[in-house]
């Protein structure tokens, strides 16, 4: 933190508090759409990009030595979702990403021991289980894996316990098209959750271990359909000289699969880490339009707005994740879709249990394209 402390410190004086940052547009002939769910949610500076920032330099500064509630919610009920950053770069010189400069300070916050009790739980299920959810049973998917496949699929913890029919899809994609394919006998968690709030040294053995792991099976490309693992293995991990890809990558250079119309209106919902942390926003988007009718959304691409439940703020703060769902929600219904499709785990799984009340179906892209394979 010493080496970067200017650093960071001349990002925070960067921002000059105009919160233009919280909205999605500020043309004076469209539409004023919130950006920031944690601001737009609590109501506070302290929850907007700008108030943020300004805790951070009060921590660096030696203003703030002791933790209150209220602090740490300000500084952990944030997604991270990257839409202030976003709107930011539009308008000013900003260098080092917002989120970026989130994490350092989350970071800074553990190394005092101003950590979520929620944060530390899952920590320990990592720790104890090798996954976020401290599940002890082994996926059930039968999968076709053939050792040294060229091509490995890394399912991730969401999609192994809480959405398998997320992995199950991409499964029987793969058998379908007759593509040979591994999966990690010992696959641990990505270190994604432990990164994102501050826990970068529990994340380490994670790293080594699943970096082994791939190095070991010969596979030349590793396949996510969970965006935040794939986002962490570019961001976070050492270079491996193997391609990662997102399954709406993936599936889409494959180039015609002969999927039919499944008759639906769907919309689009763009998960934080696939659109702003990696640049993917037309793979989905062309997947779907092979299968259904898509309907585009308000706030889409660069300006989406997140689903709610990324940067710990599923496990610590869920009542504010699922009015952030809830919100994504009802702008689906607006322009008349039947479902809602995301392509992350973390999005369907909070957008699913938000639509119960709304009656509105929540799938994945990978969903669509196995049912349209199933003839």
């Amino acid at each position: 933190m010493e080496l970067e402390r200017e650093e960071i410190l001349s990002a925070i004086y960067h921002c000059v508090k105009c919160k233009l940052c919280s909205i999605s547009s500020f043309h004076p002939n469209e539409e004023w759409l919130p950006l920031c769910p944690s601001g737009q949610f609590y109501g506070y500076q302290a929850f907007y990009a700008p108030g943020r920032l300004e805790i951070f330099r009060e921590i660096l500064e030696g203003e703030l030595s002791e933790p209150t509630e209220g602090l740490l919610k300000a500084v952990y009920a944030c997604t991270l979702c990257g839409a202030c950053y976003e709107k930011c770069k539009q308008i000013t010189s900003v260098g080092i990403s917002l989120p970026e400069l989130f994490e350092k300070q989350r970071e800074e916050l553990v190394k005092k021991g101003w950590a979520l009790d929620a944060h530390k739980n899952i920590a320990e299920k990592i720790k104890e289980t090798r996954n976020a959810y401290g599940e002890k049973h082994k996926y059930k998917y039968e999968a076709k894996s053939v050792y040294g496949a060229e091509v490995l699929y890394y399912i991730g913890c969401t999609a192994r316990y809480r959405v398998p029919e997320i992995a199950d899809a991409m499964l029987e994609i793969f058998d379908k098209l007759g593509i040979k394919y591994q999966v990690m006998e010992d696959e641990w968690c990505c270190g994604s959750v432990l990164l994102r709030t501050g826990r970068v040294e529990d994340a380490k053995a994670l790293m080594a271990h699943n970096v082994e792991e791939i190095k070991n099976s010969g596979a030349k490309t590793v396949v996510f359909t969970c965006p935040g693992c794939l986002m962490t293995f570019k961001k976070n991990y050492p270079d491996m000289a193997v391609e990662l890809v997102h399954s709406t990558q993936f599936l889409t250079r494959l180039g015609d699969m002969k999927v039919k119309k499944l008759g639906m209106e769907v919309a689009y919902h763009d998960p934080c880490h696939l659109g702003r942390d990696l640049g993917i926003y037309e793979e989905p988007r062309a997947l779907l339009k092979e299968v259904a009718d898509v309907k585009e959304l308000k706030r889409e691409r660069e300006q989406a707005w997140c689903c709610g439940s990324g940067g710990g703020v599923k496990s610590a703060y869920d009542d504010f994740a699922l009015w952030s769902a809830g919100e994504r929600i009802k702008e689906a219904k607006e322009v008349g879709a039947e479902a809602i499709v995301s392509a992350c785990p973390f999005c369907k799984r909070n957008l699913r249990e938000a639509g119960e009340k709304e009656e509105m179906k929540v799938f994945d892209v990978v969903e669509l394209v196995n049912r349209s394979l199933e003839g």
